[in-house]
């Protein structure tokens, strides 16, 4: 499956899509597979067959939809944006949009624990606990099929396996959303360097995990910027994309289900984890890694890579994206320092020869896949489906939602490329209702390259064609791991904690590392891994 996805290379992507999404973090995949020989079901269980014509739409009446709508983190979804009214006159429907916002998970939890509902819900998370509750209904597989074919034919495309869609929608059997995905799905981490500063020390490239080493000493070392001050890291490695190729070196991504000889595995209690844990250690205790990483966030770790404080960064390249204005990881740099210029590392061998980077399992049941609440009819699953089709089918359509209003939100220069209106930060976009509150649609390279220039593509390109080691839970299940449900919570604790711990020299690793493997299996571990054995898709 890795091959095909790598084949489509230049096919996917996501540019902009998540943008002021939060990171999408670890939390178990729950995915399942359809029995043998289940027949294909309607939307209310019953087998599938052509549905009667809307009545709302014979009487010329708007079919009213309420809708907990999807738009950019941190800000409640607005009714009545003038893209909603575009949609509402388009297919003559009328949305009510409820001030749920689906990335608080306390509020969002909190509405339906207190009797909320709506008739289309689009998430943030696999609504695992709502599932088991009843609060959404099924939806029909064969519909989904015949009715959105340019949707799920680009959802095989970035995913890769078009049975493997399937598995991961399903929940205990059963499917329940219309499944969605995007770029960073297919879209591996990747590092950038400080090719300016590379050139300057007469570092060439990297091709193995030593030479990576001697371009951090380099970087911490020689004075790479030129102001006769040490005040440069080689690397920061916090946050999502932590030291990436680092851990590709090695075969591993941190915190991640793996299945060897036929048994879920914990990446970070294996003898790979300790090994890079030992080798991060040497490097902090040499200075190539800016001690605060330990606690800065991801913005704080962006603007000393803006400053020009670490040579190295780990990101996704949809952050790249000349689109992003200021706000995109090569431009910031750009704006403080006109002579910065940039390598786009491959992926380094490790001791064995392995190599690879950081890319998520593929995941269809989240970040705006819409779910119908258990109340919604027939007619309002049918609606949405065709709402969502045209936006997978229509360019033009696709580009009012997601992009806006020509001249207002875009401007097209004489290439015919979109150019985005950088003013628009994240509370005008809500306002608007564009970009993902109502546009979401897996987009693929076709579309997204309207807004690219050549070293957009270049970036992308080199991350869809790179080896990649998968993170999270790397296979499909068939329901929820209810041993992670209650205890993941402490294990990840014990887990994150010797993580600092070890990098940072608080603890003697070697002499740590049995009683550290013992208390997370203790702390939940050992109980978790048994039940992905059991649901695990075999």
């Amino acid at each position: 499956m890795k091959k095909n996805i790598r084949n489509i290379a230049l096919m996917l992507l996501c540019l902009t899509l998540l943008a002021g999404c939060g990171d999408s973090g670890s939390a178990p995949n729950a995915s399942g597979s359809a029995p043998e020989g289940e027949a294909a079901q309607q939307p209310g269980g019953e087998e599938a067959s052509q549905p009667e014509e809307s009545s709302a739409e014979e009487q010329g009446e708007a079919l009213h939809i309420s809708i907990i709508a999807y738009p950019q983190s941190g800000y409640t979804p607005v009714d009545g944006t003038e893209t909603q009214k575009y949609l509402e006159e388009r297919f003559n429907v009328e949305f009510e949009v409820i001030p749920v916002e689906n990335f608080q998970a306390e509020q969002f939890n909190l509405y339906f624990a207190q009797g909320g509902t709506a008739d289309v819900i689009m998430v943030s998370n696999r609504p695992s606990s709502m599932l088991d509750q009843g609060l959404f209904r099924e939806i029909s597989w064969q519909d989904i099929l015949e009715r959105m074919p340019n949707w799920m034919a680009k959802m095989e495309e970035l995913v890769g396996d078009a049975q493997l869609v399937e598995q991961l929608s399903r929940y205990n059997g059963a499917n329940y959303c219309i499944p969605f995905s995007h770029g960073p799905v297919v879209e591996s981490g990747i590092m950038i360097a400080r090719r300016d500063w590379m050139d300057k020390l007469g570092i060439e490239s990297v091709t193995n995990l030593e030479e990576f080493e001697a371009m951090l000493e380099a970087f911490t070392r020689q004075d790479p910027d030129g102001n006769g001050v040490d005040d440069t890291y080689g690397i920061h490695g916090g946050q999502r994309y932590r030291f990436n190729y680092v851990w590709g070196a090695y075969g591993i991504m941190p915190d991640s289900y793996i299945v060897r000889d036929d048994k879920t595995v914990f990446t970070s209690v294996t003898e790979e984890y300790k090994e890079v844990l030992k080798l991060l250690n040497r490097w902090y205790s040499a200075g190539y890694i800016d001690p605060e990483f330990v606690t800065d966030d991801r913005t704080m770790q962006r603007n000393k890579w803006s400053e020009g404080k670490i040579g190295v960064l780990e990101d996704n390249a949809f952050w790249c994206d000349s689109a992003r204005g200021d706000g995109g990881v090569l431009a910031m740099v750009e704006a403080k320092d006109e002579n910065a210029r940039f390598a786009f590392l491959d992926p380094f061998e490790g001791p064995e020869g392995k190599k690879g980077s950081f890319v998520d399992f593929p995941s269809v049941t989240a970040d705006g896949a819409v779910y119908f609440g258990a109340d919604a009819s027939d007619e309002v699953v049918y609606k949405m489906m065709e709402i969502k089709e045209a936006l997978a089918t229509e360019w033009e359509l696709y580009q009012r939602c997601y992009y806006g209003v020509e001249g207002d939100d875009y401007t097209v220069d004489e290439n015919g490329k979109l150019v985005l209106n950088p003013e628009l930060d994240a509370e005008k976009i809500t306002q608007k209702g564009i970009r993902q509150t109502w546009g979401l649609m897996p987009v693929t390279f076709e579309w997204m390259s309207m807004t690219m220039n050549e070293r957009d593509e270049q970036v992308h390109n080199m991350s869809l064609s790179q080896p990649t080691t998968y993170s999270g839970v790397a296979f499909a299940v068939q329901g929820t791991n209810e041993a992670w449900q209650t205890k993941g919570e402490d294990m990840k604790k014990v887990v994150d904690e010797y993580y600092l711990n070890a990098i940072t020299g608080k603890v003697d690793i070697d002499a740590t590392w049995d009683s550290y493997v013992e208390d997370a299996m203790n702390a939940g571990l050992a109980d978790i891994l048994a039940e992905y054995d059991e649901i695990r898709v075999k």
